[in-house]
């Protein structure tokens, strides 16, 4: 499974209907915005991927549909009702191509790959997942009290492994860039916003105040993570540099 992000520009039809110059406006014009839309192509090698109930645009070439099923129904039922994934989640097998919805401008999405190898566990966000190679398993990680206090995310995230012995890969969406970043045996990562947006099994989070009665530098409430493990973090979130 691979994916590309396009950028997808209006037809010389329309710049001739609202007198733009192609050549000289493309990507800004001083008194009429210009709709570029953003959209995922996902394509597919006799590989198969789950993707968001309601986000397929259309899809082409010799695929079989089907919904996303486990051997524990319950479980896959309790994940639809506690995160933002959707009970019988579509998953398309085969060869071809599968398009996402649009993203008009202004709605952009920054998309990041990451593999995840035979054992290892993430834990994402809410609306951070996008989809994932259909050799997965979906799960629920219930937050502590503290967490909730300092996301957006309810009681409960998203967690997602490769079936046993394989190697799978999810692809998250984030408002600003994002990467993933290793923590070791250790260190420490301390930030005054909601930085992260998933990690691996084995990262300890926490959200506290950093010291107590004026004490510890004044940054009131941070997030902490420790231990031993992967991150995907947005480093210039909130810093208006799209």
């Amino acid at each position: 499974m691979k994916h590309e992000v396009k950028i997808i520009e209006p037809t010389e039809l329309w710049y001739l209907q609202n007198n733009i110059n192609k050549e000289t406006n493309k990507l800004h014009h001083p008194t009429k915005s210009i709709p570029f839309v953003q959209q995922v192509e996902i394509h597919l090698e006799n590989s198969g991927v789950v993707i968001q109930k309601g986000s397929l645009h259309r899809c082409i070439g010799q695929l079989t549909y089907g919904v996303y099923k486990t051997d524990n129904r319950l479980r896959d039922i309790w994940v639809s009702l506690k995160t933002d994934t959707e009970f019988n989640a579509p998953v398309y097998k085969g060869i071809g191509k599968v398009y996402l919805e649009p993203r008009q401008k202004g709605n952009f999405l920054h998309y990041t790959s990451i593999d995840i190898v035979e054992k290892e566990q993430w834990e994402f966000d809410d609306g951070v997942f996008q989809f994932c190679s259909d050799n997965v398993v979906l799960g629920a990680k219930r937050l502590k009290y503290k967490q909730m206090l300092g996301s957006n995310d309810g009681r409960w995230r998203l967690a997602i492994t490769p079936l046993g012995g394989q190697k799978a890969t999810v692809v998250a969406s984030t408002a600003a860039p994002a990467k993933v970043i290793s923590l070791n045996r250790g260190e420490i990562l301390i930030a005054d916003y909601d930085m992260v947006k998933g990690y691996t099994n084995g990262i300890h989070e926490d959200y506290r105040k950093l010291g107590h009665f004026g004490r510890g530098g004044g940054e009131g409430y941070v997030w902490i993570y420790e231990g031993e493990g992967k991150l995907l973090v947005t480093e210039n979130e909130g810093m208006g540099l799209g």
